[in-house]
Formats: C-alpha cells, structure tokens, sequence
C-alpha cells in the first residue's frame, strides 16, 4: 500500500467546496492503493459562514492539524513588503499574508520523520500556501509531488475594490511551482488545456470534484415553488445574478416562482447581491438566508424546482469559460433540474448538455422558457455516473502511480 500526503487547510469537518475535494475523495484512496496522510487547518478553522459538520474521511492520527488562528508572521521582511503593498494597494493572488503564515507554522510544527516512507505528495491550490508546503516536503523526502489546482493563478486578474493587481508576480511564482511539480492536476477541461499549452513537458489531467452519495428525500418544510442557490458569492457572479432576476421578472409576470439563497459571504459581495435584487425590484421574489447545515442544505436542495449555479458569463475569456462550481456536481443525484447562468461556449454548459442535468445560458428568453418548462425534464442520463467522487478518487489514484512510476525511472 502506497502513502500520499495531501497538504490542504481546508478540510473536514469544515464543510465547504474546498474540503470536500479530498475531504470525500480520501475515502476511497485505500480502495485504489494508497493510504492517505493529511496536513491541515484545526478542526475549528473557519471559512466565511461554513459549518463544521462534514464526516472526516480518515482517522484522525493520520491528520496533523496545524492552528494558525492568532498567530503572526514572523519574517520581518515579509511583513514589511506585506505592509508596503498594503499601502500601494496592490496585491497578488499567489502570496499574501495568510499563505505566509500557513506555510511558516506547517513548517515550524510538523516532524518529518513521521513521513519518511510518504511516496507522493499533493498541494492543492487554493490557498498558496498548500503550494509552498508540498515542494518543501517533498523535496526533503526526495519523493513527488502534485500541484492540484482548483482554480487558476496567474489567468484570474480579478482583485477587491481599489487593490491593483501584481500579476507579473503572480505568473513568475506560479512558473516557480508548476515548472517543478512532478505532475498537475485540474479540475477543468478548459484549464486542462491552457496549463498544458504553458507547461508542455508536464502530463495534467483532469480530475472533476464530483458527487457524492444517493439522491436526497423531499423533506424541507418551505411550500412555495422556488428556484434555490446555496454556496458562496463571488464578484463575476453578481453579474450572471442580475440576468438571473431580469429573467425571473418575467417568469413571475407569467407564474409565481421565488428564488432562495443561501450565502456563506463573503459579507461584502453579499451587500452587492442584495443591492442589485433591491435596485430590479425583486424583493419580493428572493429570500436570502444565513447559511445553514449540510443536512438543512440538502433537504431545501432537493425540495426546489430548480437549482442555480451562477458562474462567469465571460463570452471571451476562455479560462473564464473553463470555471466548474463544485456544487454543480452535488445537484447532479437530485432529480431537479440545473440552471447556470453561464457562456453557453462554457465548460459548464457543456457539462450539463453532457450529462442532461440542465441548461447553461446567459440568454434571459432561453432562461424563462427553461424554468417555465423545466418541470420533469432534465432528470440526468447514464453520464451523470462518471462523475461520482469514487469514480474522480480512482482516476486520481491511476494518476499517482503514473507519476510515481515514471519519476522512479528517471
């Protein structure tokens, strides 16, 4: 049996997107060869309004939690360049103070005789930090290692109100990582193919976040006839929610559906959200709730009429185009339809057509005919299997091998 050691901080029982992609995939690494060793954030860490309700996947002796929760950087001249881009408003998405002090306390609490038969090692970006960590380990255990990337580095160029955005450094970094990892993985067939194209000589493959588990009961108590969307509030989703209420204006001219929501944040996109259903008129039509538990989730999940995904509506920009919300997946074992306000050239859209779950548009008269009609349609066809958490697990676990064969031939 194979080990791995996968550096995420975010991880169960903290339940949000990112601690599900190896918070479930984990279950099934021993099913495919490999025992699974985890460095993560204290079981309390926080997240926005996430819960910390997520079954852990493996025994908590193979989980070294690191707390950075009050701590500070030591470095001080990592604190001064931190300061002084702080007041030159700039900022870069592959370093940043919680990167830093992630990685300086993984490294200062960790003993790595503990891992000297480790075979491989997994980084999964986001946060950073995960990056640093791995090519540290495992350049110390002279073993691989993966940069997992659930998101883009250097390609995003999208920063907070006022902050300008140090992207050369960005792009120069994330050269420093990916140049060398011994392989990288993306979650994306879009991605897949513009981190190809800038790392020819690596292999990437794609492993989807998938779904887990049997379709849900209709047990959520909420009567009215409603559209759902539950997760977390991103700046370029603001505007696909505002195609979103132009198209449910009209659908209510017609029939009475209502939209729920249900945000973890962060506070400040949320404010923007409410700004915009206020400024078309649509209050009457939305309820936006504070976040709940996965169990609460689930069972208004399954209750609604539709289930929402809002993504880029990005027509130009194909690592915009290349995004694929995690949640997409968990809608896939409910037999309710999926409605992303999306390019319909996204990977997303494409995902739904693929699969028969649903319709990705940015077009508001192709979105009120879908949820005027949606009703017993798009239950989902035989593709919706290939994507099962299990499935991603075991695609992963092949991966491993191929990377390990290879660099011990070398």
């Amino acid at each position: 049996m194979k080990k791995a050691l996968i550096i995420s901080n975010f991880f169960p029982p903290l339940n949000n997107i990112a601690a599900k992609r190896y918070g479930i995939m984990c279950k099934y690494f021993e099913k495919n060869g490999y025992i699974p060793y985890i460095i993560a954030g204290a079981a309390d860490s926080r997240y926005l309004g996430s819960k910390h309700d997520l079954e852990v996947p493996v025994p908590e002796k193979n989980i070294i939690r690191v707390n950075v929760e009050g701590k500070i950087i030591k470095s001080k001249g990592v604190k001064l360049l931190f300061d002084f881009w702080d007041k030159t408003k700039f900022r870069a998405r592959i370093i940043d103070s919680r990167d830093v002090l992630w990685y300086e306390n993984v490294i200062e609490n960790i003993d790595l005789n503990k891992f000297k038969d480790i075979d491989i090692v997994i980084g999964t970006y986001g946060i950073a930090g995960n990056l640093y960590i791995a090519k540290y380990i495992a350049g110390k255990l002279g073993c691989p290692y993966i940069a997992d990337l659930r998101d883009f580095i250097s390609d995003f160029h999208v920063m907070p109100d006022g902050y300008k955005h140090f992207y050369q450094l960005d792009y120069i970094v994330e050269r420093y990582f990916l140049s060398a990892a011994d392989g990288i993985v993306t979650i994306s067939p879009g991605q897949k193919k513009i981190i190809q194209r800038r790392y020819p000589d690596k292999k990437v493959v794609t492993i989807f976040n998938g779904w887990e588990g049997d379709s849900i009961e209709n047990t959520c108590d909420i009567q009215a006839k409603y559209i759902y969307y539950a997760g977390s509030m991103y700046e370029h989703t603001n505007t696909g929610l505002k195609i979103l209420m132009k198209a449910l204006k009209k659908v209510n001219e017609k029939e009475n559906i209502k939209m729920i929501i249900r945000s973890i944040g962060p506070k400040e996109i949320d404010r923007k959200a409410k700004k915009i259903i206020k400024q078309m008129g649509m209050e009457h039509c939305v309820r936006i709730l504070p976040a709940a538990t996965d169990d609460i989730v689930k069972a208004e999940r399954s209750r609604s009429y539709i289930n929402i995904v809002l993504s880029s509506v990005d027509e130009v920009r194909p690592e915009m185009q290349s995004i694929l919300p995690g949640k997409t997946y968990e809608f896939m074992r409910e037999k309710v339809p999926i409605l992303a306000i999306t390019s319909s050239k996204s990977d997303l859209a494409r995902l739904l057509s693929y699969t028969d779950k649903g319709l990705g548009t940015t077009a508001v008269d192709e979105m009120v005919k879908f949820i005027l009609n949606a009703n017993g349609n798009f239950a989902g066809n035989r593709n919706v299997e290939k994507f099962s958490r299990e499935n991603q697990a075991a695609r992963l676990c092949k991966y491993m091998d191929y990377i390990i064969k290879t660099e011990a031939v070398k």
